[in-house]
């Protein structure tokens, strides 16, 4: 009398189809969820940006000689000059000052760079994704985040070229 203990051929056939399937479903999962990840830390990046960059410009409209930079250090630590000056700003200065001061944000499609920038040179559809591109144009300034490139024509790819594909604010810098 035999006692065969162990799987058939047919047995280990369907298991290791089942945990193909799961694997193929779970990787399409995974990835949607990592781009959808992406996108919402590029609009993350972008509100923080708006926000700070206004925040900033109030000051120098409530009065305030400088702005752009840390004002209460550690114990022991005196304020460095080095600020913004607030008189005879335009928006290339203010541009300039929060590009200095926002070296910390990280494009979420490019890990190894920043994400704030003066504007793009690239004509690549997916070079543009999670930069949080900081424009002047006379006193005003135009914030744009591009945080999905999908479009193309015929002459080729169109960075962020439909609106739903990006975010864009505007802030006028006050004299």
């Amino acid at each position: 009398m035999r006692n065969n203990k162990g799987f058939t051929l047919i047995e280990l056939l369907v298991v290791v189809a089942i945990i193909g399937i799961l694997a193929a479903v779970g990787t399409v999962a995974y990835t949607g969820y990592t781009e959808g990840a992406k996108k919402s830390s590029a609009k993350s990046n972008h509100a923080s940006v708006v926000k700070y960059i206004a925040a900033e410009d109030q000051k120098c409209n409530v009065g305030a000689k400088k702005a752009f930079g840390k004002e209460v250090l550690g114990e022991g630590e005196t304020a460095s000059d080095d600020k913004f000056d607030c008189e005879n700003r335009t928006g290339g200065s203010v541009a300039a000052a929060a590009l200095a001061e926002l070296t910390d944000f990280k494009n979420p499609y490019a890990t190894t760079k920043g994400a704030v920038r003066t504007e793009n040179t690239s004509h690549d559809k997916k070079a543009d994704r999670g930069y949080v591109n900081v424009v002047a144009s006379s006193n005003t300034l135009t914030i744009t985040t591009c945080f999905d490139a999908t479009t193309s024509d015929d002459s080729g790819p169109l960075p962020c070229a439909v609106e739903a594909d990006r975010v864009v604010n505007e802030i006028d810098v006050a004299e």
